[in-house]
């Protein structure tokens, strides 16, 4: 009954949106994209780190007892990703 909408959205996504909309105004203005290789870096490590707890937070017995069905989710849901990844970088000329 008490719904507040700061706890039911992920205040990431707000934090995303904002530092691409504050990269791409800085760019469009004449800032150095230099200026953000640092950031980028930053980034790129956070990810990592990431990823790596989530790795270590998996429960590897589960997986095994359940079988190929989350196996194949996260297999299927990679495999989107991909081609989407790919899709978008042959639209923009990138590839």
């Amino acid at each position: 009954s008490n719904f507040s909408l700061k706890k039911a959205f992920p205040m990431f996504i707000l934090y995303f949106v904002l530092t691409a909309i504050i990269t791409t105004v800085s760019l469009h203005m004449g800032v150095s994209s230099n200026v953000f290789l640092p950031i980028k870096e930053l980034s790129k490590f956070l990810i990592i780190m990431a990823m790596a707890a989530i790795g270590l937070n998996s429960n590897v017995i589960y997986l095994i007892k359940t079988g190929g069905k989350p196996l194949l989710v996260g297999a299927s849901c990679w495999c989107g990703i991909t081609l989407v990844s790919l899709l978008m970088q042959h639209v923009m000329g990138i590839w």
